[in-house]
């Protein structure tokens, strides 16, 4: 076993042992200090960093491919972006650009904009309007004007705040890229004849047809992108002659309804009774909204909708072949509506609710004028202009509209 040598000197050694001991706690006690007070005069900085939010995840996707139509003689797209925020903070929206594929700006959305085109209830006021809560999915309604006819592609770029404790930081995505903006709408005939008829809709109305949203079988869609609602007029912009309650004083109440192209019958319904005043219409659920209805299928996965129609008025069947300007019912007051009126619209497949609306144009009409305030539409004449035929295009939103054959 080994043994301290007899000549150490063991006081000496405890004397030296216990300096060491002192010297390191005095020098670790300095230490300390140093870093206390580094630590104190950089908290400001590292404070802010501390309290950021983690990186912000934001979805933005198109899940319907566009196809451009003329509207007003404008080459026009209408598309959703669907946002998907996968934060915990909530986001505000701030702008959206839209490029080409090449990087040319198409258009831009500011804040102040964001309220018409993202789907936020209008009684939601200032800036809750441009809010995507936390873990929250909106649609941003997008009616684009492209540059040209040619095909393009389209890309966009959004930029949000987070708000993260009371506090607001910025940020950006980018991408949604459409790789083909199609050029093939389908060109039909007219549903109705002669006119004055006017073409209501509005891409901006919250419960319009272009802002209503169907999952009928889990999926959203968006049956009626397109649709439009023809209502007939009198020369003082009149839908009804005498007692508007009364439905058979409707000026379009009764008129035929005609195949707009060739086709086979998809399917039809008839079994909607019809009240004869607007005072006595019960209210529908949407899975009702389309009353008594026509659907033909023209081809190349084009599926015709004529609904709102006149009980006992349909003279077609599922599987009839029908040639364009055939007599296939007359327009009613059936399912979830306020007035006679034909609904129309196509979709990329036979179900009313369970589909995408899709782009159509008419091969003719003559433009009559328009109602620039819609807050007049059967109180007065609408805004008339020198009747020109346009050939080719999708009437313009409130538009009216005589057809030609």
């Amino acid at each position: 076993m080994w043994a301290a040598p007899k000549c150490w000197k063991w006081d000496k050694v405890f004397h030296d042992l216990s300096l060491l001991y002192k010297r390191g706690t005095f020098i670790c006690m300095k230490l300390i200090k140093v870093l206390a007070l580094f630590i104190a005069a950089n908290i400001s900085c590292i404070a802010p960093a501390l309290s950021q939010p983690t990186k912000s995840s934001l979805a933005m996707t198109v899940l319907f491919d566009p196809e451009m139509v003329l509207i007003g003689g404008k080459p026009t797209v209408y598309y959703e972006l669907h946002l998907t925020s996968q934060t915990s903070d909530s986001l505000f929206l701030q702008k959206l650009d839209v490029f080409t594929a090449d990087g040319a700006l198409v258009m831009s959305v500011d804040k102040n904009e964001f309220a018409k085109k993202y789907g936020r209830k209008k009684e939601i006021q200032g800036e809750q309007q441009c809010l995507l809560l936390p873990g929250a999915t909106g649609i941003i309604y997008m009616e684009v004007i492209l540059p040209g006819n040619k095909p393009v592609g389209l890309k966009h770029r959004l930029v949000y705040e987070t708000l993260h404790k009371n506090t607001t930081w910025p940020g950006s995505v980018a991408g949604a890229v459409i790789s083909d903006v199609q050029q093939t709408p389908v060109i039909v005939g007219p549903p109705v004849g002669g006119g004055a008829w006017a073409a209501v809709y509005d891409p901006s109305w919250e419960r319009g047809h272009r802002r209503v949203v169907y999952a009928p079988d889990g999926k959203q869609r968006i049956p009626g992108r397109f649709a439009i609602d023809f209502i007939l007029l009198d020369t003082l912009g009149r839908s009804a002659a005498g007692d508007k309650n009364e439905i058979k004083n409707w000026y379009g109440y009764g008129v035929p309804i005609i195949a707009v192209a060739d086709g086979v019958v998809a399917s039809t319904r008839d079994d909607f009774p019809e009240s004869a005043t607007l005072s006595g219409h019960p209210a529908y659920p949407s899975d009702k909204a389309t009353g008594n209805y026509v659907s033909i299928d023209i081809g190349n996965g084009r599926i015709v909708f004529y609904e709102h129609l006149k009980p006992g008025s349909i003279t077609v069947k599922a599987g009839q072949a029908v040639k364009k300007g055939e007599v296939v019912a007359t327009l009613g007051f059936t399912g979830q509506t306020t007035g006679p009126h034909l609904h129309f619209h196509i979709a990329n497949a036979n179900s009313p609710l369970g589909a995408e609306g899709i782009p159509f144009a008419f091969e003719r009409f003559t433009l009559l004028g328009n109602y620039p305030d819609f807050s007049q539409f059967g109180k007065a004449p609408w805004t008339p202009v020198s009747p020109i035929i346009i050939t080719g295009e999708r009437p313009a939103p409130n538009t009216v509209i005589r057809f030609e054959r």
